[in-house]
């Protein structure tokens, strides 16, 4: 990836993924495909949660495999991606957004 990406999620909040950001997250996470891992998460989450120690970064999460959740951290501040990955737990802190399907 060369240049920028923009990404909108599902309110249509605006964030980017540099290319530097991108090989990290290919690399690091072994993520194949990050445009897509993240397109798909910042769009349909099943939550989105306030991060602990960094309160002006949002932790969007979205079921993944069994178990396992797609992750995408979001800084407020810069409208960065700041990385994605899987994870086995949902992370965070104070919740921010829940899914209507998980409430009833």
């Amino acid at each position: 990836m060369s240049k920028e990406t923009h990404f909108k999620d599902k309110d249509g909040k605006t964030f980017i993924l540099s290319p530097t950001g991108y090989e990290h997250i290919r690399r690091e996470h072994c993520i194949d495909d990050p445009v897509e891992f993240i397109k798909d998460t910042l769009l349909d989450p099943f939550a989105i949660v306030e991060d602990k120690s960094k309160h002006d970064r949002w932790i969007y999460h979205k079921d993944f495999r069994r178990n396992l959740y797609k992750v995408v951290v979001v800084s407020l501040t810069d409208k960065r991606i700041k990385t994605a990955f899987i994870s086995d737990s949902v992370k965070g802190g104070k919740i921010i957004w829940l899914s209507k399907k998980l409430i009833g």
